[in-house]
Parts: C-alpha cells; sequence; structure tokens
C-alpha cells in the first residue's frame, strides 16, 4: 500500500510512503519495543521543552541518551516539533475572532506512556539493500547502539517493485522511516523521492475542472479545442460529514465533562478517518484526469472562502471545517507523481451560471435550473455543473477568451460513486434521481 506526501509543484521534487511488513531473521523483537518506548519519552520531553522555549538545538542536547541512536533521536525530535508546528497552526486559526468554531485545539500530550514511532534516517538508522539472489529487500534496523534487527520486506507486488527500483535508480532518493507496530506484526513505512518534470497547464489538451463541496465532488474533462464533454464524474463522500458531525457531537460532550484523554483519542480517530477518506478520493480524481490525453486539474481557489461564508454557527462549523485545502493538497502531489499539472481558477457563482449559456440561474438540491427561456437547457446536475463552469473558465483563462467561449449543451449522464469502506462503489441510477443527473433541454 502507498501513501502520498507533500504537495509539490512544476519541476520540484515530490515524496510518497511505500507500506511495507518486517520478517525478522535475527535479532530480538524486544530491542524494537524499548526503541518505541524510548521514542515516546523522547517526544514527551520535547514537547514540554518546546513549551518551556527552547530551541530545536537545545532540545536535541537535552533529550540526548545513551541507549539511543543519536541519528534516531535527532530523526525523533525534527517529527515532533512538526506535529507541535501543526498545533500552533490550528490554534492561531482557532484565534482568530472572525474564524473561530469548533473546540479549541489542545496541545499535544506530554503525558503518554505508550509507544511512538520509530523515526529513521535511511543508512544511519536503517539501511535497505536488494539481495541479488532472492530479490528481496533486506533490512537493517538500529534500534540500538550497536545492536541490529535484519530480515527482509513483504509488501504488496507493486510497492515492493516500486522500492526494489528506488534503491537501484540514482534518481530516487530513499529518506526517512517510521517503525510502526500494529496487531502483532512490525511495518517499514519508507519514504521515496525523486524530480518531476510536470508540464506547464497551458500545454493541456483536457482540461478536469473539480468543484468541491460538504458531500460531493463533481469531475468534468473538456476538450480544450472543441470544449466538448469527455467524461463527467460525481463522488459522493457523505459519509466523512456524517462521521465529523458524529465525532463533533460526542467530543462536545466529553468536553463538558472534563474528559479531556477521550476527547484527544476521539480527535485522533477523525483525524485519520478524514485522511483516508481524503487519500481515496484524490487518487480517484487523478485516476479519472489521467485516462484523458494530456490533463489538468483545475481547482477553485479557495483562498476568502472561510470570511465569505458566514451562516451562523451551526453551518459555519460545518462549512469551514471541510478540508478543502488538504484535498487539494493530496490530489496535487498525487498528480505530481503523474505528472499532471494542476492550476486554480477564480470561484464566483459557478454553482449558479449556467455552463451552457453562461446566464444566473438558481440552484435548488442537486438541481441547477437554467432561467434563460432562450438557453436549450433546463435544469442538469448542479455540482456536475460548477465543475463545467471551472473547466471552462480555466481554458478561457489559459486562451485568453472569454466571450462566446460557452461549452455544448449536450452534456453525457452524470456517474455518481459513493465512498465506503472497501473503497469506491458505483451507485446503481434510480428513476427518481434520474432527472438530475443528465441535462434536459427543451423538447
Amino acid at each position: 500500500m502507498i501513501n502520498w506526501n507533500n504537495r509539490q509543484s512544476m519541476g520540484e521534487e515530490a515524496t510518497k510512503t511505500i507500506q511495507t511488513r518486517l520478517h525478522i531473521a535475527s535479532g530480538e523483537r524486544s530491542w524494537l519495543h524499548d526503541a518505541r518506548l524510548a521514542s515516546r519519552e523522547i517526544f514527551n520531553r520535547t514537547i514540554r521543552l518546546k513549551q518551556q522555549g527552547y530551541t530545536r538545538t537545545e532540545i536535541q542536547r537535552e533529550v540526548d541518551r545513551d541507549d539511543f541512536l543519536r541519528n534516531n533521536k535527532c530523526a525523533v525530535v525534527g517529527k515532533t516539533l512538526q506535529t507541535w508546528d501543526s498545533y500552533q497552526s490550528l490554534k492561531e486559526w482557532w484565534e482568530n475572532p472572525d474564524d473561530r468554531d469548533g473546540g479549541k485545539p489542545t496541545p499535544p500530550s506530554t503525558d503518554k506512556s505508550g509507544a511512538y514511532p520509530l523515526v529513521m534516517a535511511h543508512r544511519e538508522g536503517y539501511r535497505l539493500t536488494v539481495d541479488d539472489d532472492t530479490n528481496r529487500v533486506q533490512f537493517r534496523i538500529s534500534p540500538k547502539p550497536y545492536k541490529k534487527v535484519i530480515g527482509h520486506l513483504r509488501g504488496e507486488p507493486d510497492a515492493m517493485d516500486e522500492l526494489r527500483d528506488a534503491l537501484a535508480s540514482d534518481e530516487v532518493d530513499v529518506g526517512q522511516s517510521e517503525l510502526l507496530y500494529c496487531d502483532g506484526v512490525y511495518y517499514l513505512h519508507v519514504t521515496v523521492t525523486r524530480e518531476f518534470d510536470v508540464p506547464e497547464p497551458d500545454t493541456a489538451d483536457t482540461v478536469v475542472g473539480v468543484d468541491i463541496n460538504e458531500r460531493n465532488v463533481a469531475l468534468t474533462a473538456l476538450d480544450r479545442e472543441t470544449m466538448r464533454t469527455k467524461g463527467t464524474l460525481v463522488l459522493d463522500y457523505g459519509r466523512v460529514k456524517q462521521e465529523r458531525q458524529r465525532y463533533h457531537t460526542i467530543t462536545t460532550r466529553c468536553q463538558e465533562h472534563g474528559k479531556t484523554s477521550i476527547h484527544r483519542k476521539l480527535g485522533d480517530k477523525e483525524e485519520r478517518f478524514t485522511e483516508w477518506a481524503l487519500h481515496r478520493l484524490s487518487r480517484a480524481v487523478v485516476e479519472f484526469a489521467e485516462q484523458f490525453s494530456n490533463p489538468v486539474i483545475v481547482f477553485e481557489d479557495m483562498s476568502g472562502i472561510r470570511e465569505e461564508m458566514q451562516y451562523g454557527t451551526y453551518m459555519n462549523r460545518r462549512l469551514h471545517k471541510l478540508p478543502f485545502h488538504k484535498f487539494e493538497k493530496f490530489v496535487s502531489y498525487k498528480a505530481t507523481w503523474r505528472e499532471i499539472p494542476t492550476d486554480t481558477m477564480d470561484a464566483y457563482h459557478n454553482s449558479k451560471t449556467c455552463s451552457c449559456c453562461g446566464e444566473r440561474g438558481y440552484r435548488q438540491g442537486r438541481r441547477f435550473r437554467c432561467t434563460n427561456d432562450e438557453c436549450d437547457v433546463v435544469q442538469d446536475h448542479a455540482d456536475r455543473n460548477a465543475s463545467v463552469n471551472i473547466a471552462w473558465r480555466e481554458t478561457a483563462k489559459l486562451d485568453g477568451n472569454t466571450t462566446n467561449y460557452r461549452t455544448h449543451k449536450t452534456q453525457p449522464q452524470v456517474r455518481l460513486v459513493r465512498l465506503s469502506g472497501s473503497g469506491r462503489v458505483s451507485r446503481p441510477t434510480s428513476s427518481r434521481s434520474l432527472a438530475e443527473q443528465g441535462v434536459l433541454a427543451h423538447g
């Protein structure tokens, strides 16, 4: 299984994480367990020292210990400080009087006793090699000074092939890894980094508009030359909204009764669930785009959206907590790995403008209705209509044409896919929803 990390821009590096399992041939498993417990102690102390105003150099010196590899210590401290920086960013957002909503973020705990991932640098805390005879990826981990755990890695065939290629290539850098433990199995998550030559958006032949709202991600691919629709897809992730609302209700009650420890655990679960969903949704977006020739993926420019959306406490919490920026980031670095460019365009009335004639209509639920009597379109799926407008406006921006540049009235039927526990599942078309899926024209 492969996870993705870091948003990257054109011509720069992109990084992703390859998940593998350890098959231990020699060395003690207890050494790995002890190292992960030591990592937790270093984490706790690093947070306490950071709260007291210590610098990174001072923290590195204070948390040094004889039973822990110094290079591993530096890596654990670095990961811990990233956690602290993330908390500070959330806290600054919460303290904004114009944007305050939801519960106050809690600082990272300094009294947890469980194990923490052992973070290691390649060729310092751990080393990977490929055995010429068996083609296995061999590992050597140093959980303690002068203590080695040796064996080979197992994982999905595609992931292992990619890891072998990374180890053999001078263009790919094998970086830090994290050692984790779950249900009796040790896992090693290895990061690999390489450079990509991503083309500029204005070289694209296909423009893929992406409209995201509180329960759907709508995608439409337009041919840049003919403005005809190549494909359209709506990804329903209503389950994410439901789960976030459920976690909010539970954590609010925990806060009211002073159960802060439970509150922290639930917050971690919500974050893991949201990231799980965003990874799958973003992967679906990139897979949709790469089936077309020379695509560019286009998002609405969401900067300032929090200031514009003020609907009261309940709706503000629902809308402001939507992970718009994180979703865009996930799509962008997945696209970078496939050398697909991304871009943004101004977001104004995309869901209320007819993608055929350009006139303002109105939205009712998932239906968009055009009020222009001269337009051939009566109604369309509102989110698809918005994604068409995004693709149209991007095309107009790239070509410098802002007049009479509308899309064709004939659009294919929307294919609706929902997020499920095992991935993505196509939802059957019902007669009730048929009217809001395709474009209905005047007879």
